[in-house]
Formats: C-alpha cells, sequence, structure tokens
C-alpha cells in the first residue's frame, strides 16, 4: 500500500527536529544570528556605489524615479527598487577598416570603391532614454554611423574623401547621425566624426 502522507511528514518533522540544535526549538541566539544575517545581506544589497564617470537610474516597481544619483555611495530600498547605470564620459567607435563593426568598403559619386575608417566619438545626453528608451543605443550608433557615412561617402567623388573634404564629410556625416539618433530618442550626443582611412 502507498505510504500515508501525514506518516510522510512527521517523518520529515522528526528529521528536522533531530538536525536542529536543541531538539527542533531554535535559541534566541540562533535567531538572532539568522536575522543578522539577513540584515546584513539587505544592507549590501540595499547600498551602491556610482563611479565617477557614471550616473544612475534609480527604479522602483520597475519605473524610473525623476531624480540621478550621481557619484558616490547611494541606498535604494532593495527590493522594490532598482539601479541601472549609464557611463556619461566620451566613448568612442571605430568603424570601417580594419574594425569589426563595419567593412569600411563604400561606393563614392564617381563610381570608385574608396576604404573609409572613421571614428565616432560620443557620450550620453540623456541617461533615462539611453537606458529605457532604445534596446541596443551603441549598437544603433555604429549601424547609423555606417549608413550616413556611405550616404555622404555616395554623394561625393574619391577626391573629396581622399584629401579635399575630409572636414566636409565628417561634418555632414556628423549631422545625419545626430538628426537619427534624435529620431529614435537614444540619449546619445555625437561630439566629433573623425576619418581616419580613405
Amino acid at each position: 500500500s502507498p505510504p500515508d502522507l501525514e506518516d510522510i511528514i512527521r517523518r520529515g518533522q522528526d528529521r528536522l527536529r533531530r538536525a536542529l540544535p536543541g531538539g527542533g526549538g531554535a535559541s534566541p541566539a540562533v535567531l538572532g544570528l539568522i536575522a543578522l544575517a539577513l540584515i546584513v545581506l539587505w544592507a549590501f544589497k540595499a547600498i551602491y556605489t556610482v563611479q565617477p564617470d557614471e550616473v544612475a537610474v534609480e527604479l522602483r516597481f520597475g519605473q524610473p524615479k525623476s531624480e540621478l544619483s550621481q557619484p558616490g555611495l547611494h541606498f535604494h530600498w532593495w527590493p522594490i527598487e532598482t539601479v541601472e547605470t549609464a557611463k556619461i564620459s566620451e566613448q568612442l567607435v571605430s568603424i570601417g577598416g580594419g574594425a569589426s563593426s563595419g567593412s569600411g568598403l563604400m561606393l563614392s559619386g564617381d563610381q570608385n570603391i574608396v576604404n573609409v575608417q572613421f571614428s565616432v566619438a560620443y557620450q550620453v545626453s540623456d541617461p533615462k532614454a539611453y537606458l529605457f528608451d532604445v534596446s541596443d543605443p551603441d549598437g544603433m550608433l555604429a549601424q547609423v554611423a555606417e549608413s550616413a557615412m556611405r550616404e555622404v561617402v555616395g554623394r561625393r567623388p574619391a577626391q573629396d574623401i581622399f584629401r579635399d573634404d575630409r572636414q566636409g564629410i565628417a561634418t555632414a556625416v556628423r549631422e545625419i547621425i545626430q538628426g537619427t539618433l534624435d529620431g529614435y530618442k537614444t540619449g546619445l550626443q555625437v561630439n566629433a566624426v573623425s576619418i581616419e582611412d580613405a
């Protein structure tokens, strides 16, 4: 016959009593240690540090709070609040040539194939938009930058790219990138575009 459910529960309780010190009744010292351990764990999760090149956004029940946390030590009510950080220092992405994010081979306006390697210097201007409005703003930046460069190079003769109007091309590309990123509300600001090789 199958074992009785009450018998299984009773045997489990007996084993638990034998395993615990004092025959199953927890002493105040043991309860105090458990409570202290839980408080330390909670404090460890509730205190966080924002690095000098970051800002943080606290979320309460998944919704961003209005104020940003600046660099330093901060407290939040874990687990009902969580923290997301965004690096606000200037970052650089390289595109084309030997860079892994794109091939760099482009067709100029006078039907020549040119190999353009360039970099985009950018930083986070709106941490909330950067963290929550677009799933991969850094990846989007690389794709938009390569597309913008192809568009501008496709309207110019190869000579402009090689030497005559590199700065004009870089400025036009920066404007296209920024306009596209603003349209998608990525929270990114493009500081400069530099053509390194052509």
